[in-house]
């Protein structure tokens, strides 16, 4: 009798951590992004941020190596550089799409990467939709243009709005990436993360100061680091550890249903955040909100009742046979999360185990575009 409340314990304290530790990230950065003028820290090389996230990581993934929690497991060369290619893109964005834009906007964002993986499976899966789906879609994208052109009278900048829809393409892009190398090459989320977070970490290292000075014109050598920068700094790549454990800790607990509860209990707690650290959100912002997230809900109850085959097109289009290139993703991940911010690991959300696309039957065809479609 006694194991079952420890049992919900558990749960619950893993769903509370995974929900603490990918809000946190975010307004953790926020404040640290923040001028100094308007209460912040003034640390706006955001690149540069992302890369001692996955410094972190790496130190973390080491640790849970060497103690046995996760094994060794090695990409091969072309497949890892595509992917950290992929990925530095989609954490690079959303990065800077959280530096210039409001936390609500922001998040806005985010909410586009499903419709935008909707429209890749349309035109290259010849997927179809049922119609309380495509509903669902448009419910998102209405709301989502309500919150932009408001954000946009508001004095949002062309820049900061070129980001986000960026974000929108290259996290898109890198949670589809994910499901293909988790069935190629048969590795669970984690051994993925493990495979790739030191050769992001090096990349983003070399390439965040030039990236970020072309953004803010500053250096990020030249930035003063007080004792509350160091803090928040510090606290942050916490977050991305603590995104990662708490990631990782959720596969297999949690039903489908209750992972669409946490992700959308998440939206709602950011944009309640992004409030409370001085975001406007008007009447109108707020009607297109509330429709936005409507539209999150409806998505996850249409799709999880209707899961269709595509018309036309072959599965191995989009999983590569065993030594194969990959297939251009601009001609043909799973999915944030995000992170949320300095680190993607919406891989951790994926299932643990796939089949061996060399394998794949008939069946196994439909298991992986359903999985591409768990991915949002």
């Amino acid at each position: 009798m006694a194991a079952k409340p420890l049992s919900w314990a558990a749960d619950g304290s893993i769903w509370v951590g995974n929900v603490a530790s990918s809000c946190s990230i975010i307004f953790v950065n926020k404040v640290l992004m923040t001028a100094a003028s308007k209460g912040g820290q003034g640390f706006v090389y955001a690149t540069s941020l992302s890369a001692l996230h996955f410094v972190a990581c790496t130190v973390s993934i080491w640790a849970s190596q060497q103690l046995g929690y996760v094994k060794r497991a090695k990409l091969p060369t072309r497949d890892l550089l595509w992917f950290t290619f992929v990925a530095d893109l989609s954490i690079a964005s959303c990065n800077l799409s959280l530096l210039l834009n409001p936390v609500a906007l922001y998040q806005m964002a985010k909410l586009l990467v499903i419709p935008f993986i909707c429209l890749v499976e349309y035109f290259w899966l010849k997927r179809t939709f049922t119609p309380p789906v495509l509903a669902s879609i448009a419910v998102v994208i209405a709301g989502v243009a309500i919150v932009t052109l408001t954000n946009l009278s508001l004095g949002t900048t062309m820049l900061g709005l070129s980001l986000a829809a960026a974000s929108v393409v290259c996290s898109g892009m890198q949670q589809i990436l994910v499901r293909v190398m988790q069935q190629k090459h048969k590795l669970t989320a984690h051994e993925l993360l493990s495979n790739t977070a030191q050769t992001q970490a090096l990349t983003l290292l070399l390439a965040g100061p030039f990236l970020d000075k072309f953004i803010t014109n500053q250096w990020v050598l030249d930035y003063f680091v007080t004792v509350n920068a160091a803090w928040l700094i510090g606290l942050s790549c916490f977050c991305a550890i603590g995104v990662n454990v708490f990631q990782f800790m959720c596969l297999g607990r949690f039903t489908a249903v209750s992972f669409q509860v946490l992700g959308h209990s998440k939206t709602v707690l950011v944009l309640l955040g992004g409030w409370f650290l001085g975001d406007v959100i008007t009447a109108r912002q707020l009607g297109g909100i509330v429709l936005a997230v409507s539209g999150m809900v409806m998505y996850g109850w249409a799709s999880t009742r209707a899961v269709q085959k595509p018309k036309s097109g072959d599965i191995e289009n989009l999983v590569p046979a065993k030594g194969a290139t990959i297939v251009n993703m601009d001609s043909g991940k799973p999915p944030a999360s995000a992170a949320p911010l300095g680190i993607n690991l919406n891989i951790l959300n994926q299932h643990p185990h796939a089949e061996s696309p060399s394998k794949t039957t008939s069946h196994g065809k439909q298991e992986l575009i359903k999985a591409v479609r768990g991915a949002a």
